[in-house]
């Protein structure tokens, strides 16, 4: 292989409120009503907090066919846990490598893995620990409990499920599952990931280490995340997320996970697999200046873009489709705003702009690569989807969301992200003709 390697997508899995699976997703994407329901957080039977959540239904780890031998082996690790998050990383590269039509029963599959999460297993860790600590404390003095005796019991305790915070882990336990050996990576670039996943991939196909990758990212977030958020002041209390508008009042957590499957291009071509389109490259810009808020006036989202155009050996004219963010934040809004209209123009005509988070949520660190995933599904179905919750646009942005459903012809398309921490990425995609 070499820099030349031309990278296809040939494997889509989805694990969303609006469906699971590619199929079922975008019929329900098509139909345009969101899944949104209050969830509630409860503490030895009290209430502690309720919030509006895009949630996943019906999911089941065990309906996807994977190894339940190995499924058991998981189960034992996590000493009897269920961790939603891993079991949706599972099903999703499931699904991708299946749509795929990639065998992977076989040791020398020729399988590269790569994974995102914004921090696997540490909420469910959180969760524990705290429980621990107020059995143990509850009516205990400092002479019937030493604060020896207290740190020794949450070493025994929690020592696996601690040691299980590390990514790695995860990472094993699904490259086991599919017999996946070559070149695998778990990385963390907040809710950018997906689309430095995408470049990490493109990477390790290009070198040599592996002819076809499986990225997919996931989060199921829980009542930590919230409060973090709503106390950050960021979290819409209607339940809605309205990006670029007057009213908008913050994001609304998204439920599930994505996996996508990259190949060589001739590879796909030769054992006539589907291919959804072509990753033509990214452009990645670190901005550094503080972890929750972008630096207003700065340029580094601008910069990640334009990249990103270089990499591609594309022009901002190819655009026909983008996705940007979308959070609906009035500060991080303004943010994409600015770097959208340096980049293409205000008020453009094209490209087209629609956002998905009013459809699924945010997904946090899987959020860029389920997006990524609907806009492929946008791009081979030719159709624009409208921007839900657009009803009140604000003039100052200086960019239109679409609004109604559209057919067009769609060759391009550029997804964007500006992710907590600075991590600005931009990625851009070409339908195979």
């Amino acid at each position: 292989m070499s820099s030349s390697t031309r990278i296809a997508i040939t494997g889509l899995g989805p694990i969303s409120s609006m469906g699971i699976g590619k199929d079922n997703l975008w019929k329900n994407l098509v139909s345009g009503k969101a899944n949104v329901k209050k969830e509630e957080a409860f503490i030895d039977g009290e209430l502690w907090d309720s919030f509006f959540l895009h949630k996943v239904e019906g999911f089941n780890v065990h309906k996807f066919g994977i190894d339940e031998d190995k499924l058991s082996d998981i189960k034992a690790w996590k000493e009897g846990e269920e961790i939603t998050d891993l079991n949706y990383l599972l099903a999703a590269v499931k699904l991708a490598l299946d749509d795929a039509k990639l065998d992977y029963s076989k040791n020398d599959n020729g399988l590269g893995l790569v994974l995102a999460h914004e921090n696997i297993s540490l909420m469910p860790f959180g969760l524990k620990v705290s429980n621990l600590a107020y059995e143990a404390l509850i009516g205990k003095s400092k002479d019937q409990l030493s604060k020896k005796d207290f740190f020794n019991s949450l070493y025994k305790s929690f020592l696996k499920s601690g040691y299980d915070i590390q990514s790695f882990s995860d990472l094993y336990h699904v490259a086991r599952v599919f017999n996946i050996h070559n070149y695998s990576l778990f990385l963390n670039n907040a809710c950018a990931s997906g689309l430095y996943a995408y470049e990490a991939a493109a990477e390790i196909i290009k070198s040599g280490q592996a002819k076809a990758v499986v990225v997919a990212a996931s989060d199921n977030p829980e009542i930590y995340k919230y409060l973090w958020f709503r106390d950050l002041g960021i979290y819409s209390k209607g339940g809605k997320v309205k990006p670029f508008c007057k009213d908008s009042d913050g994001l609304v957590f998204g439920d599930g996970g994505a996996g996508v499957v990259l190949e060589d291009l001739a590879s796909a071509k030769k054992r006539k697999a589907p291919i959804y389109a072509e990753y033509l490259g990214g452009g990645f810009d670190l901005e550094g200046w503080k972890i929750t808020v972008p630096q207003i006036g700065n340029d580094s989202y601008q910069k990640a873009i334009n990249k990103a155009f270089k990499n591609s050996k594309t022009k901002k004219t190819d655009i026909d489709l983008l996705v940007p963010h979308g959070v609906g934040s009035q500060p991080i809004d303004y943010y994409e705003a600015k770097a959208i209209t340096d980049t293409f123009g205000n008020n453009p005509k094209k490209p087209l702009i629609s956002a998905f988070k009013p459809y699924v949520g945010h997904n946090l660190g899987s959020s860029a690569l389920l997006e990524s995933l609907i806009m492929l599904l946008s791009l081979n179905n030719d159709t624009v989807l409208p921007a839900l919750n657009y009803e009140n646009p604000d003039p100052k942005f200086n960019i239109g969301l679409n609004k109604e459903k559209r057919q067009v012809k769609l060759k391009t398309a550029m997804k964007i992200c500006c992710a907590f921490a600075g991590f600005n990425a931009a990625a851009v995609f070409r339908k195979i003709p």
